[in-house]
């Protein structure tokens, strides 16, 4: 009889520290099931702030871009307005002047 006393005794030794080593795993495992769904939320966060800080760039850039072009069409307005000013003031001054680049080119255009 005592086997069978010694026998149920060491049965349920192991059955308990069995369910205590289970326990310590369920435990482990929703820990980690905690850890790595923070970990993804952070990540996700960084992407997307990381996302902000380039379309803030990106609109800069296109800002810097737009203006630049405004600029530059103003600019060459200007000369436009400019030249025209010009060949208005001195109108057969210009009319010789291109026609003798315009022979200047034709005549190297020619021999080559």
């Amino acid at each position: 009889m005592e086997a069978n006393m010694n026998r149920g005794v060491t049965e349920t030794t192991p059955n308990a520290s069995m369910q205590n080593e289970v326990d310590s795993l369920k435990e482990s495992m929703n820990k980690l099931r905690t850890d790595v769904a923070e970990l993804f939320s952070h990540a996700f966060g960084f992407g997307k702030s990381g996302a902000g800080v380039a379309r803030d760039y990106s609109m800069d850039a296109m800002q810097n871009v737009k203006q630049r072009f405004f600029e530059m069409r103003d600019r060459g307005t200007e000369q436009v307005h400019a030249m025209e000013h010009h060949v208005t003031q001195h109108p057969m001054k210009d009319v010789m002047i291109a026609f003798g680049v315009g022979f200047i080119l034709a005549k190297l255009m020619h021999h080559k």
